[in-house]
């Protein structure tokens, strides 16, 4: 049984002004006299809201229906992006990052490839292709955090950005981007993609600062015939401190459809194009470590 709790602060004389401090899910598991899951007997909700809570999938709570789109969506069933909706956003942008959490987290990834201290990873499960780089750099754990969590600079040393608009500043941590890319092998025409970018810091000591994006689907920036609509599932950044001027930058993807066939003809061998993107990023960082955007010297 999961659990969907959502935590407000309000004063007393103003509870109309309420501030969200947090939001959590909490899985529950009842075990019978053999440890072995059991079933819940059937709740009785109470009439009203408590009804509508109860009833499963689509129709239930706002914030267990997009997790369970968002997490457990299958490639061939449904889009791959969520609709973004303004009052469920701290579901959506918690959702994007503990996707992202939950793929780092994963014991099975497999060292493809390592030149020159950069790393290559795969893992294959689930119908999916999962790939992860890693490297150190020397540049401070924060300073390349924020550098790499302004997407409108990623144009700068990724040449699969060709260009990036800022389409909506949701709050200080979490903002929406259209971005368009070049023509890639085999395509007629470039990408486009609406990628929910949200960024945060540790929780705790040994945690990583992340960066995470997921495709969302906005009523502004609709499907166009000049470009070739593209979904990412779940990618994004994690860094690491690990020493003084010294961070593990890892950039990890969740290969969906339309970038498969890219992402197997590149993973083979840790091939120039990948390995040149990821060298590009740390000459970017080295090059940017003291100038940093002053829009993001707010965190």
């Amino acid at each position: 049984m999961e659990v969907g709790v959502c935590v407000e602060a309000y004063r007393q004389e103003a509870e109309t002004h309420r501030r969200h401090i947090n939001s959590a899910f909490m899985t529950f598991v009842v075990l019978d006299a053999d440890d072995q899951p059991r079933t819940l007997p059937w709740i009785q909700p109470q009439p009203g809201s408590s009804e509508r809570r109860g009833l499963p999938g689509d129709h239930g709570c706002p914030l267990f229906s997009p997790r369970k789109y968002i997490v457990s969506c299958k490639q061939a069933e449904m889009p791959l992006s969520v609709p973004w909706d303004p009052s469920n956003q701290v579901c959506l942008s918690y959702n994007n990052v503990s996707s992202l959490k939950m793929l780092v987290a994963k014991d099975n990834w497999v060292l493809s490839s390592e030149v020159n201290q950069v790393r290559l990873y795969t893992l294959e499960e689930d119908k999916f292709l999962s790939f992860h780089m890693e490297m150190s750099v020397h540049v401070d754990t924060t300073q390349a955090f924020l550098l790499l969590s302004d997407l409108l600079r990623r144009p700068e040393w990724d040449k699969h950005y060709r260009s990036v608009e800022l389409v909506q500043q949701v709050d200080e941590d979490d903002a929406i981007y259209h971005v368009i890319s070049p023509v890639l092998s085999g395509d007629t025409k470039p990408q486009d993609f609406v990628i929910l970018a949200s960024r945060r810091k540790p929780c705790d000591n040994g945690d990583p600062y992340v960066i995470a994006m997921r495709s969302v689907t906005l009523p502004t920036h609709p499907e166009t015939p000049a470009y070739r609509r593209g979904e990412t599932l779940c990618s994004g950044f994690c860094f690491w401190r690990e020493g003084d001027q010294l961070t593990k930058v890892s950039y990890y993807n969740q290969a969906t459809p339309g970038f498969l066939n890219y992402v197997t003809t590149n993973v083979a061998g840790l091939s120039s194009e990948f390995y040149t993107t990821f060298k590009a990023c740390e000459q970017f960082l080295l090059d940017n470590r003291s100038d940093l955007a002053p829009s993001l010297q707010t965190l």
